[in-house]
C-alpha cells in the first residue's frame, strides 16, 4: 500500500475575477482580495498578526457584526411587512365573498 499525497492545492476562500486587479493581498501568503476589509479578516483568521494587523481586524470584525446586525433587522421587517399585507389580502378577500 503506498501512500497517496495529493499534487493539487485547495482553492483559496476567495478570488479576483480574470481581468480586475485586486485591492489587497496577504502580506503573509501573498493571497490577493477584492477589498482591504476582505484581508483584514482573512490575516486576522489565518496568519499571526502584528498589532497593527489586529487593530484593523478587529475594525474589520465589528464592521461584519454591524453589517450582519442591519441585514437581520431588514429580515425581520421584510417579514412582518409580508405577514401584514397577507392578512390584509385575506381579510379583503374574505370581506368581499361574505
Amino acid at each position: 500500500m503506498t501512500d497517496y499525497a495529493p499534487t493539487f492545492r485547495p482553492a483559496r476562500d476567495t478570488a479576483v475575477p480574470d481581468g480586475e486587479t485586486p485591492a489587497a493581498t496577504c502580506p503573509h501568503c501573498e493571497c490577493p482580495f477584492r477589498s482591504e476589509h476582505a484581508r483584514d479578516l482573512h490575516v486576522g483568521e489565518r496568519h499571526e498578526p502584528s498589532d497593527g494587523e489586529r487593530e484593523r481586524y478587529e475594525a474589520a470584525l465589528e464592521r461584519e457584526r454591524d453589517d450582519l446586525w442591519l441585514f437581520h433587522a431588514k429580515a425581520v421587517v421584510a417579514l412582518g411587512v409580508i405577514y401584514a399585507a397577507t392578512v390584509v389580502l385575506y381579510m379583503a378577500v374574505l370581506g368581499t365573498f361574505f
